[in-house]
């Protein structure tokens, strides 16, 4: 009996086409229309005699270029700007850092401003803080990101946490991690030298499990994938023991990286977590390496039992949701 499998069907991994950056798009798009031109001599006389009544229909600058043009204005400026006052000129420049204040575009894509879509809440997530780094006063906080050099703008920003260790509760007798992670994560980390967090994971780790928006900036070697990819993990975990995925649901999270190396470098560093965890009892969590240059049925099984997580490229992750392999309806 035949199978309807278009969704999770491998076969088209050759129809692929890889991602070409927009520079180049447009570079050869320009090349193509200058080699269409054709030359004045190879025109018909009835092309030639409309282009000549065109011109005549064309405005009085028509025959100066932009430059010409900008050097006119920019004179022109200069000659209004010699009349006026230095009250004037400084009033000027105050309206006009105003009006680029009040005109601030959003961090959005094109869809939401074009429907005016705004996000006033954060993405709910069961992660607090501890309660001794909540009650801490906010000087303290403060000292913290200055002792780290850490510079931080938002609202209500979640406190920073400098340590991964196990505490120990006397009054509770039992113990609680600062970050709050299982000890199969503090094994791993133990396991790769990494003893406590690096400034970018110590601001970043509790703002994303907060589920608040960031945009991190750091050094090359600073901890970076381990600042986002640490709390998807956990995020896809929570929801694996809630309720399991089942074919064609997932993922929960995904990672876009800028190239084919990074991704493969950050795929293959959740995976040995998530090693890590499944030795700890935990369920196992499939991760999808979505990049160009390798053939997706090696990972039909992660794809057709339900995905957690997706590791990808821009080009491919375009091929594959057009394909329909997955969707991101599960996606947060």
């Amino acid at each position: 009996m035949a199978k309807n499998d278009d969704t999770f069907g491998l076969d088209d991994d050759d129809d692929y086409v890889p991602y070409i950056p927009i520079k180049q798009r447009r570079e050869a798009k320009f090349q193509k229309l200058v080699s269409q031109r054709r030359l004045p001599e190879q025109q018909n006389p009835a092309e030639v005699d409309e282009e000549i009544e065109d011109s005549h229909k064309a405005g009085p600058k028509a025959n100066v270029s932009l430059i010409d043009q900008a050097v006119e204005v920019k004179k022109q400026k200069m000659l209004e700007d010699s009349v006026k006052t230095d009250a004037e000129k400084k009033l000027e420049e105050e309206k006009a850092i105003m009006e680029a204040v009040a005109q601030k575009k959003l961090l959005a894509s094109d869809r939401e401003l074009a429907k005016g879509i705004i996000y006033t809440n954060s993405m709910k997530t069961t992660w607090r803080p501890p309660r001794h780094i909540v009650e801490a006063p906010q000087r303290e906080h403060d000292s913290i990101r200055q002792r780290y050099h850490i510079l931080v703008d938002g609202e209500d920003i979640p406190p920073p946490i400098k340590h991964f260790r196990v505490r120990i509760l006397p009054k509770l007798h039992g113990t609680q991690t600062d970050m709050k992670f299982p000890p199969a994560i503090l094994k791993y980390l133990k396991s790769k030298s990494i003893n406590r967090p690096t400034p970018i994971q110590v601001q970043g780790l509790p703002v994303v499990l907060s589920g608040r928006d960031m945009i991190g900036i750091a050094f090359t070697g600073s901890g970076k994938t381990l600042a986002f990819s640490l709390p998807l993990i956990m995020f896809a975990l929570e929801e694996e023991v809630k309720l399991p995925l089942i074919r064609g649901e997932g993922p929960i999270g995904m990672i876009v990286c800028p190239s084919r190396e990074l991704a493969r470098q950050t795929y293959e560093s959740i995976c040995a977590m998530n090693e890590f965890l499944v030795l700890d009892g935990y369920p196992k969590l499939r991760i999808l390496l979505c990049i160009g240059g390798i053939s997706m049925s090696e990972q039909w099984n992660t794809l057709s039992d339900g995905i957690h997580i997706v590791v990808a490229t821009p080009g491919r992750l375009m091929d594959m949701l057009e394909k329909r392999k997955f969707n991101l309806d599960l996606c947060k």
